[in-house]
């Protein structure tokens, strides 16, 4: 009978399962709702369960062990099963099982790595406390730095982003209307800063700069925490690293001054991949909430 994994990346706007042979190869796929159950823990367990349910029921095979990347417990009840953080998952995926450092700047921004089966964690800390580099806090530096210079009466081309981009008469309204955004909004609109950069406008690229720096320096951090010898291959994920050259070229390049063997790679983000290459035998066989249904 043909064996089969299945890894599910649970996130904040929906849930991907996808299920593999014992070779790696995909046999297919499925998607439902929010897997986030620090949210909603009934949806984000229906979600979840929707979606593995889905596989099983169009794969003639036994499943072996499902991987779950979400910040909870597991919701299937007769295979055996590990629930991880989407972070370490998107670690799994992108070493593909190998030690390094991965980063993920999205929304928001965390920098893991893994040597020898131990784990390190660097940020991750959220939007008020940190998240460098990400989605989110290049948004926010770029509107402190026309508001600062809205003040100060001087000319800054974020000013006039701003202003567009919020449909208001001057940037004096603006925060009222950043306030009302959630953070994927808020994080989404740094795509017009980092276009705003690659025309060649200076206050945008030196927010690109700044940020890609802090980046950098919480993957440093990463990089000394390692113990001799330091693994150096170093996977990039998310939204901001995976489309802006500039924060990535600035980025590496500092993280090089220091540790020039470094090689970077951009994940293919397909985290739920991950479970092909975890060998945790940390799997164990939880209570599924609907079997009593």
């Amino acid at each position: 009978m043909l064996k089969y994994m299945i890894g599910i990346d649970a996130g904040g706007t929906h849930s991907t399962a996808i299920a593999y042979d014992e070779n790696g190869k995909e046999l297919g796929r499925a998607e439902s709702g929010p897997g986030q159950i620090n949210n909603d823990y009934e949806l984000g367990i229906k979600n979840i369960a929707q979606a593995v349910n889905e596989l099983r029921d169009k794969i003639d095979g036994d499943c072996i062990k499902v991987l779950a990347g979400i910040a909870g417990l597991s919701v299937v009840g007769n295979i055996p099963t590990r629930a991880i953080t989407d972070s370490l998952l998107a670690l799994y995926n992108g070493l593909e099982g190998a030690d390094g450092a991965l980063v993920i700047a999205g929304t928001g921004s965390v920098v893991n790595g893994r040597q020898n089966g131990s784990l390190i964690a660097v940020g991750g800390y959220g939007s008020l406390l940190g998240d460098e580099g990400s989605g989110y806090a290049i948004t926010k530096a770029a509107l402190q730095s026309a508001l600062l210079s809205w003040d100060k009466r001087e000319k800054n081309s974020l000013i006039d982003l701003f202003v567009k981009e919020f449909n208001v008469d001057n940037m004096g309204e603006v925060p009222a209307k950043f306030y009302s955004l959630t953070s994927p909004e808020v994080a989404s609109k740094a795509v017009k800063v980092a276009k705003l950069a690659d025309s060649g406008d200076e206050d945008a690229r030196k927010i690109i700069a700044d940020q890609a720096h802090l980046l950098a320096r919480d993957i440093i951090m990463c990089l000394d925490r390692y113990e001799d010898p330091k693994p150096m291959r170093i996977a990039l994920t998310g939204s901001v690293l995976s489309n802006n050259a500039m924060m990535r070229s600035y980025m590496e390049a500092e993280v090089k001054e220091k540790y020039p063997d470094a090689v970077f790679s951009v994940s293919n983000g397909e985290n739920a991949r991950g479970v092909i290459f975890d060998k945790s035998k940390d799997y164990r066989y939880f209570t599924n909430h609907n079997d009593d249904e």
